[in-house]
């Protein structure tokens, strides 16, 4: 007898987790729902005497044969249809409050962090995600891309680098990934040393490109904040732009991560990263922010950390020679379709989570079916803007384009009973949030749900999906409506 497959994944778009439940009068067996499985959903089925343990339902010759799985924490059944052994991609928009955090799964389970925001939400989540209360349990290898040294999208990782010590860590961090700009001191030198170059422009010339060029900064500079996080972790640090390498590629899933910025400059024989904004340094960091595009297939996403319009306006032209701020609009349009060729995507993580520094032609070149939102409560920006939802909304393709929100997506309750907040003399605070209102992707090149936990479940349902699929015939993907819209 030829083995069986025990691990697999739920089937697009959902799957629905159901117990068997026994009349105690008539002993008919009867199917109840548990919780809904998301597409990619990892579950393990139950076995015995080299078999499924399955239950048949239905009458006559119309009996669908069931299996018995183990998903989600919880033990049910679905249709032995309902579960597939092709992996698909998993890409998780992690709600960390004001900031960024994205952790993706690939389908050969190679596991990567872009950014982690300020606090600890993404250490939470890790935690939660591979059972980290057990001191046994570790997590597999992390590749990590810090996309600027701002703390909203740096200072998490504080919680989650941990020196070796000669034992391995709870989670594992292989690599390091960085725009190269590296504090040297104060002010611009924040982001490293600065040189004039031609007639009123300024560069940062000292990139952090190797490992050892960190380690010899890091001598340097003792008290740096993103230095000091980056110093948690052994792993090698190594700075990303426009011409590196893939961070991930793998031929047989078609699938790759490409970095499309920040893009250097050749100033005096090596690489350099203009200055934005005069001497405001927080214009040029977001500006250099690590772009990565990621492709599977026909569907491809974007992460783009904090670009602004200069950056925005300064790429187009290094992808396109077309300086659209003094470019005619039939210039423009040909420039932004040029862009298009390398810049469009489908799913676009939004810059600076939703500031109004932005460039509609940034957008335009994009021109995403959705954008997905991270932004948090309590912050004196008030992020997403009104005008930037509105203009995404005006420059996504497709007749029903889609935003997302992590902020939006946090279930919260609007009043607590005071008994129930359990809190000893010495805690001051407690969470009234749900912090994971995270925005779930998983797609296999061809479909894609988009997914976010419903604030209270519903008939059958515990998520709000939202489905794209690949239309051969049209070379797009198409935004298919669900039944509960």
């Amino acid at each position: 007898m030829a083995t069986i497959k025990t691990v697999g994944y739920a089937t697009y778009p959902s799957v629905k987790l159901q117990k068997i439940v026994t009349d105690p009068e008539t002993r008919k067996k009867s199917l109840s729902y548990v919780k809904e499985l998301l597409f990619g959903d990892y579950m393990k089925a139950y076995v015995e005497n080299g078999d499924y343990v399955k239950e048949l339902f239905g009458e006559g010759k119309k009996k669908t044969e069931y299996i018995k799985v183990h998903c989600r924490n919880a033990d049910g059944y679905i249709k032995r249809s309902e579960m597939q052994f092709d992996r698909p991609l998993e890409v998780n928009f992690i709600d960390v409050g004001q900031g960024d955090g994205c952790h993706i799964v690939t389908p050969d389970d190679r596991h990567f962090l872009i950014d982690a925001g300020e606090s600890d939400n993404m250490y939470r989540f890790l935690k939660w995600r591979f059972n980290l209360n057990s001191p046994k349990n570790v997590t597999p290898p992390f590749t990590v891309v810090v996309s600027h040294s701002d703390k909203d999208h740096y200072q998490g990782f504080g919680k989650i680098f941990t020196k070796s010590q000669g034992k391995d860590p709870q989670i594992k961090i292989e690599k390091v990934y960085h725009n190269g700009m590296v504090e040297t001191g104060s002010g611009l030198e924040l982001l490293g040393r600065y040189i004039d170059h031609g007639i009123g422009d300024r560069y940062i010339t000292d990139l952090c490109d190797t490992d050892d060029d960190f380690k010899a900064r890091s001598k340097t500079v003792a008290n740096g904040k993103y230095i000091n996080v980056l110093k948690k972790t052994d792993a090698e640090k190594v700075a990303v732009r426009k011409g590196s390498d893939p961070i991930y590629r793998n031929d047989q899933f078609d699938m790759r991560m490409e970095i499309m910025g920040p893009v250097a400059e050749t100033v005096e024989g090596k690489d350099a990263l203009p200055v934005f904004g005069g001497s405001d340094a927080g214009m040029t960091k977001n500006g250099h922010s690590v772009i990565v595009k990621l492709t599977i297939g026909h569907l491809r996403l974007l992460v783009g950390g904090d670009l602004n319009k200069e950056s925005e306006l300064y790429l187009i032209r290094k992808y396109t020679g077309v300086d659209v701020t003094k470019a005619d609009k039939a210039d423009v349009e040909k420039a932004i379709l040029k862009a298009r060729e390398s810049l469009q995507v489908d799913i676009a993580k939004c810059c600076h989570h939703g500031s109004a520094d932005f460039s509609t032609e940034f957008l335009d070149v994009l021109n995403p079916i959705a954008t997905i939102i991270s932004s948090g409560d309590e912050e004196k920006y008030c992020h997403p803007r009104p005008d930037t939802l509105g203009t995404i909304g005006k420059y996504s393709r497709g007749e029903r384009s889609l935003i997302f929100s992590t902020e939006l997506a946090r279930s919260g309750k609007e009043f607590l009973k005071l008994k129930d907040l359990k809190l000893s003399a010495e805690k001051k605070q407690e969470r009234v949030v749900t912090v994971y209102g995270m925005i779930n992707v998983r797609t296999d090149g061809n479909k894609a749900i988009i997914a976010q936990k419903l604030e209270k479940p519903a008939t059958g349902r515990g998520w709000d999906i939202h489905k794209l699929e690949w239309k051969e015939e049209k070379g797009d993907f198409e935004y298919v409506k669900s039944k509960e819209e």
